[in-house]
């Protein structure tokens, strides 16, 4: 039934267009190239802690980009998913969090495709590709694993309180700003610094940025660690709330 619902997502996504699926082709491989191409030329020199590659800064900004993304939609996608799909859940019998997790596998194949997309295009800018790209793989199944412990929470939350999405925006955008994504670490004040450790998501775009510009893996026991924490307490949370959600809805 997952991947029913997983088919029905991306067949329902570019519904009516005359691309159809083919734009979860293009789609990523646009934003690559605009990143590579113009910013390439606009920032690579502004930033310290880089390598003196043309394509370095516009490869890191992919690198975290790209997850990032795929991040905040998603959160976006589970917190509506059973106001979304209301008609199911209030006339169906069913477990509801095939809903949850439908869209946690269609999340991890967009990522998927989009990253494959990434190393095409490192190949064609002369990059050497490593063996160890090949985790990138992993860190893309353990990111959605924690967004997925997120989401329980905010699908069932947000059928209480119906204000959340407003507020989850607002948090989604600072937490943007207070990831290093479009900037390095190396440019912010020592006091700011010692803040990241408190950002699990840093831990996650880190490892993908070092992984592609370096072929090292850093950070895996840390995001391993968060996102089965961040799991657990999402699956307890939407457990103890799950059933009075159709009589809300």
């Amino acid at each position: 039934m997952i991947w029913d619902m997983v088919k029905r997502d991306f067949r329902n996504k570019y519904a009516g267009s005359v691309f159809g699926l083919l734009w979860n082709l293009l789609m990523p491989i646009a934003y690559i190239i605009i990143y590579t191409t113009v910013f390439s030329q606009l920032m690579a020199a502004k930033l310290p802690g880089m390598t003196t590659g043309k394509f370095d800064y516009s490869v890191y900004l992919s690198s975290g980009i790209l997850a990032w993304t795929i991040f905040n939609t998603t959160i976006t996608r589970f917190q509506n998913v059973f106001i979304e799909n209301s008609n199911i859940v209030k006339k169906i019998y069913f477990p509801k969090s095939i809903l949850v997790f439908s869209l946690t596998v269609s999340s991890i194949i967009e990522l998927v495709i989009n990253y494959s997309l990434l190393f095409l295009v490192l190949l064609g800018i002369g990059y050497d590709l490593h063996f160890s790209y090949i985790a990138v793989f992993i860190i893309i199944i353990l990111q959605q694993i924690f967004c997925t412990g997120i989401g329980l929470i905010l699908s069932v939350l947000n059928v209480h309180f119906r204000d959340l999405n407003q507020i989850t925006s607002i948090i989604i955008q600072v937490w943007f700003w207070l990831t290093p994504i479009v900037y390095v670490l190396d440019i912010l004040p020592d006091g700011l610094k010692k803040t990241m450790s408190f950002n699990p998501l840093y831990y996650f775009i880190e490892s993908y940025q070092t992984l592609i510009l370096q072929g090292d893996i850093v950070n895996f026991t840390n995001i391993f660690l968060i996102s089965i924490f961040t799991f657990l307490f999402g699956w307890i949370v939407y457990k103890r709330m799950i059933n009075e959600i159709s009589d809300l809805i």
